[in-house]
């Protein structure tokens, strides 16, 4: 019997365990060249929590946007909606409105992406 290391954890593990009694991570059995049977982790589970972590920072780097861009228009709305006829609005008000809708569409898009990512990976 001897040890081995958890990919996962670290810690130190038999090479008899089915999984990582810290972490709970699988391993499987492969034959190995000396004859005997060699623990292998489970690459098919790695690659499942890679593609899960991009998903998730795609979704953390949107929503954010998407929120500011909400923001930004909702904080110059009452601006733009009471101006009154023969009043110019300020330029900066038109500014913020128009990145405002730009943040709120990329974030939207970009969030949509991020979910319809996740899904079709893990379906």
């Amino acid at each position: 019997m001897a040890l081995i290391k958890c990919p996962e954890c670290q810690s130190e593990v038999s090479d008899q365990a089915p999984t990582c009694p810290k972490c709970g991570f699988p391993f499987k059995k492969e034959p190995s060249s000396s004859g005997g049977v060699q623990r292998v982790v489970v690459d098919q589970v790695k690659n499942v929590e890679l593609t899960n972590k991009k998903w998730k920072i795609m979704k953390l780097i949107f929503w954010p946007m998407f929120l500011v861009g909400i923001f930004l228009c909702l904080s110059v709305f009452p601006v733009i909606m009471m101006h009154k006829p023969g009043v110019s609005i300020s330029p900066n008000s038109i500014t913020a409105w128009g990145i405002g809708i730009f943040f709120a569409f990329i974030g939207l898009i970009g969030v949509l992406v991020a979910t319809l990512g996740a899904w079709w990976h893990h379906r």
